[in-house]
């Protein structure tokens, strides 16, 4: 096996090995658990990184070996620039929920099996972009579910979390059992589970069945994503898990949604076979847009402001994503970016106020600005990040999102709107800014923050920043992923 193979399937053993420690060392501290769950991960982050330089002279890294060989099943994994984007995300997300988990209460009983489902649930998104097989990517795609469910009921808040946990799973499972048909179907039809194969042969199919399994895939895929009206799961699971999980919940696992919807009817079906369903997704991801913020306006507790903002933001995605162009598309792929950053940066300062004033109210929370400057700084950078202002990232993504709606068939209005949606944004941001950091404050015993919340928030704001100031390289990824997508090797 050649360095290429051996750092491809890294990627999914050594979070593997790590659990397989972390269940074995029962007696470990949440210290000792934390080090061996990050040691895992920034070693996965290594082996896709040293596999850039690949990608970068135009070819791709895949790795296969038989598994159920009388069904023609393989664990096959691929790494493509489409991939390669959406993995880097959920690594680096969970990397910044396992340091965020140092800093605060999560996992100090059962640590060992604590970070075990964090690399388990990170090992699910990243199963998810590599597989090359349909079977395994339903594996891998159950996986984060399992982990996530898991995290909710155990260490999630309030007594409510094992009612939240099942509404949780059922209502995504539902989504992955319209995937799982929809995966089924290509292979019996098609006679293959090899993806590449079936992209190659798919397009031959009746165009009845055709337009079936599109619908399926992207209402199937809209549910992760909490596109309204598929969304109802995700206030409440985000506002009972432990902050790391939301973190990871938020800023990562929302994006294997948009994700699917690339790497499944677009990838396998022509852009024309698409066409009769980009109008619609344009509609929901604007009627989601505009309903997240409203409902993160109109909240009143704290964390699930910003769980309808990740609503909102899903629908700037989804809209990017039926345009069905050049511009749209890549705008859609780089707003997975930021909004992963800007939402784990604005979780990670929710993560501190709570645990500072143990508020969940808005109205309980105010004058914290000079209290906690420095969280303030972080804080008003994230509400700018979200609110689309320049130069941070999603002015970049939304620039590009409104630039391919703007080249549509379709009428203007509907871009106009879309435009003219964002200030709802702004609106419910600058609430949510001004009324825990102006004013007089409350509480007034207010403890300091722990440095490790402090030091890993710092960290993503800075990351947010730069990411916004130097957007070629993230647009490059993008541009090259979307002739991944559309059937191309850059």
């Amino acid at each position: 096996m050649d360095l290429q193979k051996f750092n491809l399937l890294g990627i999914t053993l050594l979070p593997l090995m790590g659990i397989i420690l972390l269940m074995v060392w029962r007696k470990s501290t949440k210290t000792q658990a934390a080090v061996v769950g990050i040691l895992s991960e920034s070693l996965t982050l290594v082996s896709a990184l040293m596999l850039i330089p690949v990608l970068n002279g135009g070819q791709t890294v895949s790795f296969s070996v038989p598994w159920i060989e009388n069904m023609g099943i393989n664990y096959s994994l691929e790494l493509n620039w489409l991939s390669l984007i959406f993995l880097l995300t959920e690594i680096l997300v969970t990397l910044a929920g396992m340091f965020f988990s140092l800093g605060e209460t999560t996992g100090e009983k059962n640590s060992n099996f604590y970070y075990a489902l964090l690399l388990l649930f990170s090992l699910g998104m990243s199963g998810t972009t590599l597989a090359e097989d349909v079977f395994l990517f339903y594996v891998f795609w159950e996986l984060m579910l399992i982990a996530s469910v898991i995290l909710i009921v155990i260490w999630g808040k309030g007594e409510a979390r094992n009612r939240v946990a099942l509404k949780y799973f059922i209502l995504t499972h539902l989504g992955s059992l319209m995937v799982l048909v929809s995966l089924i179907t290509l292979y019996v039809n098609t006679g293959t589970a090899s993806l590449n194969e079936i992209g190659m042969s798919a397009g031959a199919l009746p165009i009845g069945l055709i337009n079936f399994l599109i619908a399926f895939f992207v209402i199937g895929f809209c549910v992760k994503m909490a596109i309204f009206p598929l969304h109802i799961w995700l206030p409440d699971a985000h506002t009972v898990a432990p902050m790391p999980v939301t973190i990871v919940l938020a800023a990562a696992m929302l994006s294997m949604g948009t994700y699917g919807i690339l790497r499944f009817p677009i990838a396998i079906f022509s852009l024309d076979k698409m066409q009769p369903f980009a109008l619609w997704m344009m509609i929901a991801g604007l009627v989601s847009e505009v309903y997240g913020a409203m409902m993160a306006f109109a909240e009143k507790k704290i964390k699930r402001i910003i769980a309808y903002s990740s609503v909102s933001q899903m629908g700037y995605i989804l809209y990017g994503l039926g345009t069905l162009t050049e511009a749209g598309m890549i705008g859609g792929i780089m707003h997975v970016v930021y909004h992963a950053i800007v939402k784990a940066l604005l979780f990670m300062v929710v993560g501190i106020l709570l645990n500072i004033t143990h508020e969940e109210e808005l109205q309980n929370v105010s004058g914290l600005g000079k209290k906690l400057p420095a969280l303030a700084i972080c804080a008003a950078i994230g509400v700018l990040g979200i609110s689309g202002m320049p130069p941070l990232g999603i002015f970049n993504s939304e620039w590009m999102i409104f630039t391919g709606g703007f080249n549509t068939g379709f009428p203007v209005v509907l871009t106009v709107l879309t435009l003219l949606g964002s200030l709802f944004t702004v609106v419910y941001a600058l609430r949510f800014f001004g009324s825990l950091f102006f004013g007089k404050l409350k509480p007034a015993d207010i403890k300091k923050p722990s440095n490790w919340l402090m030091a890993t928030t710092i960290v993503v704001t800075v990351f947010l920043i730069v990411e916004g100031i130097a957007p070629a390289p993230l647009y490059s990824w993008a541009a090259n992923s979307l002739i991944t997508v559309l059937g191309g090797i850059p």
